[in-house]
């Protein structure tokens, strides 16, 4: 059964600083695909690291990745426990008893009226939430600074292996469903900007001509009064 969050929680904050809840439940059955990123440290038996083969490489179109000595490795369709198996395998022809370190991040993409939209590589255990916080979070009305864009919170698009999912990530109307969700490879998150009316266009810039008119009133008493 879904809950609800307090009412009292601001949407801003919420999305940006709330600590992921990926630990909240045990990790989902992933595997790599195509554009997704892996982390490889390689080690002696006697603990020496193998600088050559350490470093950050995605996996090409074809699901593939080049690591030096070893030559090319098919990353697509694999888990991170099967990847270091796989390099454990490859490298014990090369060094006796390796060590191998693997960090698997996944691709995902946030646009829309988010501050930060881009690409984003991030662990599989994270959440759409925690997606969201990377991107700075949804600006609600009450919270836009500048020419940011006012965001809609409730009709959030998930689009995922080809079907879309609309999701709300309003903090009074959340369900732990949706808190609760992991990212998976190749997902896209799109932000609508929120749908403003005419009339609350009018009453919005009004508002801020009459902040304007105040302070500028209230400059000018102060300088008579000196």
């Amino acid at each position: 059964m879904s809950s609800r969050l307090p009412r009292s929680l601001a949407l801003a904050g919420f999305l940006a600083t709330l600590p992921s809840l990926g630990g909240a439940q045990e990790d989902p059955a992933y595997t790599l695909r195509p554009g997704d990123r892996i982390t490889v440290e390689v080690f002696t038996a006697a603990g020496q690291k193998v600088d050559v083969v350490a470093g950050e490489r995605i996996l090409d179109r074809s699901g593939d990745v080049y690591l030096p000595y070893v030559g090319t490795i098919h990353a697509a369709g694999l888990d991170q426990t099967s990847i270091r198996e796989t390099l454990v395998t490859a490298y014990s022809g090369f060094y006796s008893e390796p060590v191998v370190n693997v960090k698997v991040e996944l691709r995902i993409s946030v646009t829309g009226a988010v501050p930060k939209p881009g690409q984003y590589f991030m662990d599989p255990t994270a959440t759409l939430l925690d997606a969201l916080s990377a991107a700075g979070g949804v600006n609600p009305e009450y919270a836009v600074v500048g020419n940011q864009i006012a965001s809609d919170p409730r009709k959030v698009q998930l689009v995922r292996g080809g079907e879309r999912t609309l999701l709300n990530f309003h903090p009074i109307e959340i369900t732990q469903e949706t808190l609760l969700m992991r990212i998976q490879s190749g997902d896209w998150l799109n932000v609508p900007a929120e749908n403003r009316t005419a009339v609350r266009e009018q009453v919005l810039f009004w508002g801020s001509v009459l902040s304007f008119m105040t302070s500028i009133a209230g400059l000018v008493v102060l300088i008579i009064t000196r």
